[in-house]
């Protein structure tokens, strides 16, 4: 049985994100958004935003664009 339907309280991919990031940030309360983002992505070790956006054929100012309101909080 999923936990959800023993607690009726299930996590959207928004809410799970916005914890993410909340807790990246308690974590370590000087990461950058870029850091962020790859921690989220599970990107490789010593990996920038833009090399691992253009891996999959993003930008890294889309990958910014995305995560930012739930790197600030909002």
């Amino acid at each position: 049985m999923e936990a959800w339907k023993l607690t009726g309280y299930k996590i959207d991919e928004k809410e799970l994100t916005r914890l993410s990031f909340q807790m990246f940030k308690r974590e370590n309360p000087l990461i950058s958004l870029d850091e962020a983002i790859l921690k989220f992505e599970k990107a490789e070790p010593d990996v920038s935003l833009k090399e691992f956006a253009e891996k999959r054929h993003r930008t890294a100012e889309n990958y910014r664009k995305t995560y930012k309101k739930y790197f600030i909080g909002n």
